[in-house]
């Protein structure tokens, strides 16, 4: 028997999650929540239950997975989420590749999505989102909300830290430390450290805005 599951974010992730979800045999999308799309709406044929009220108002812990792309917003959700009423399981593809299973630590409430490779001694926190098709390598970490987007390659020993945004397409050197807060613009290549709180992009990445 499949364990309920929601899903907090009925947009595009939310529904390729719930795609992910149906690849799985431990859980089962029982619904969407979402604070800006209209209650009994149906998305894939689920319904929106509501938004955060309605999740704070459940009297059990519910299985629940925060399916935001933008880690700015599923930091300050995180926050306002009452943590005796849900539990955060982590989501992995049946495809997924754990080289060295282990030696590879992943907090609560992530997602690794479909064809994405990980090798060995590396640290994923808390709700960090691994889009389709990502490389991460040796004694690498990657911190809370952060989220890497569609063919991202991160070499070894890589510190990328929290509520930081990758974009799709971009390449990390070994041993960079990307700070928290921070964006990669896409398809760029990360050559030197990036500070917190800025945006860099271009080939070589270079700093664009704060």
């Amino acid at each position: 028997m499949k364990l309920p599951l929601l899903i907090y974010g009925a947009g595009g992730l939310g529904r390729e999650v719930h795609s992910l979800v149906n690849a799985l045999d431990r859980f089962e999308t029982i619904g969407f929540l979402d604070d800006g799309i209209k209650k009994e709406t149906l998305v894939k044929g689920i319904r929106v239950l509501g938004g955060l009220e309605v999740l704070n108002s459940f009297d059990l812990p519910v299985n629940l997975v925060l399916a935001l792309g933008n880690p700015v917003s599923k930091s300050l959700l995180a926050k306002k989420i009452d943590p005796s009423r849900v539990h955060y399981p982590i989501l992995k593809h049946p495809s997924v590749i754990l080289q060295d299973e282990t030696t590879v630590q992943i907090g609560e409430g992530s997602i690794l999505c479909a064809g994405s490779i990980f090798t060995t001694d590396i640290r994923i926190g808390n709700h960090v989102l691994i889009n389709l098709n990502c490389t991460i390598g040796h004694d690498t970490s990657i911190g809370n909300n952060s989220s890497l987007m569609p063919g991202t390659n991160v070499a070894g020993g890589v510190a990328i830290g929290e509520s930081v945004l990758v974009g799709s397409g971009v390449n990390i050197m070994n041993r960079i430390r990307v700070g928290d807060n921070s964006i990669v613009g896409m398809g760029s290549v990360v050559l030197r450290d990036v500070e917190p709180g800025i945006t860099v992009a271009g080939v070589p990445a270079k700093r664009i805005s704060k």
